[in-house]
């Protein structure tokens, strides 16, 4: 097994403008700096941030708050515009994919309509989209209920579920349109640790059987571990890429493998660029 490559903040500021502007295949960031405000209030969320996720990739962004994660999601999504810098996927705009719909998004709340049933939930972006009248609308509903573990509830509300369920119906929701690109702001933060790691798992199934491109937003190096292909560290505001770790762990993931000593050389690396190397032995 190879080891987890790392580069720290010297690389990253020489390897991602080649490799994110090189490259029409999966997301591609290049010198993307965002200033909300005018001076002499203006606060930079991000400078300088280049990196780039191969299709059907899985990269997490990890840092302290307020660095600027959920900041690159919005605009990964299109929700911002960059103050400087390019993002494009599959070597276009985000704009173009938000317009047809190819871009998914899992918030850390659920944001369920309160009032409609797991079924309907799901098929709020068909309808937005007028397509719900389109051939075919029962059986990908169903077949995107049976993804995500939740026969048996199709006809539940939101307050009849639990936590994990009404996440496993936001991620249901997200892909509903086949989208190229899962955004995933902390979908699992506010759960417990056994149902965390279980829709961990439950992810990491559905992205592989949809072929999905993934960024996910996380504050915990556990599951950067045990999810993402390449881990971004990045710094304190303004954020900047402050490391790029590779997971050198192969795939399907399990959890068995958070015991191997791959995922702790590879969760300690990401650990030291968060924090800094620990002080070795005394004398």
């Amino acid at each position: 097994m190879p080891e987890p490559e790392e580069s720290g903040p010297a690389a990253a500021a020489d390897r991602p403008e080649q490799t994110a502007a090189n490259t029409d295949e999966g997301i591609a960031v290049s010198g993307m700096s965002m200033t909300f405000g005018k001076e002499p209030t203006a606060v930079q969320a991000l400078d300088g941030v280049s990196f780039h996720v191969p299709e059907g990739g899985f990269t997490a962004l990890i840092g302290p708050s307020g660095c600027g994660k959920s900041t690159i999601l919005r605009l990964l999504a299109d929700l911002l515009q960059p103050t400087a810098g390019r993002v494009a996927i599959s070597g276009q705009a985000p704009s173009v994919l938000r317009k047809q719909r190819r871009i998914g998004f899992v918030f850390q709340e659920h944001a369920l309509l309160p009032w409609r049933s797991v079924v309907d939930n799901i098929r709020l972006p068909l309808q937005l989209s007028g397509r719900a009248a389109g051939r075919g609308l029962a059986s990908t509903v169903g077949d995107l209920i049976s993804l995500v573990g939740l026969e048996g509830f199709e006809n539940s509300r939101p307050s009849e579920l639990s936590g994990g369920m009404r996440q496993r119906v936001s991620i249901a929701r997200a892909i509903t349109l086949s989208p190229e690109v899962l955004l995933l702001d902390e979908p699992f933060g506010a759960l417990d640790e056994i149902t965390r790691q279980t829709l961990n798992i439950e992810l990491l199934r559905i992205l592989s059987e949809t072929g999905t491109t993934a960024v996910l937003v996380t504050h915990s190096l556990n599951e950067a571990t045990l999810l993402a292909d390449e881990v971004i560290v990045l710094s304190p505001r303004p954020g900047r890429v402050e490391a790029r770790i590779a997971v050198p762990m192969e795939r399907p993931r399990t959890l068995a493998m958070m015991k191997s000593p791959e995922f702790f050389r590879t969760e300690n690396l990401i650990r030291e660029a968060l924090f800094g190397r620990s002080p070795g032995p005394g004398p």
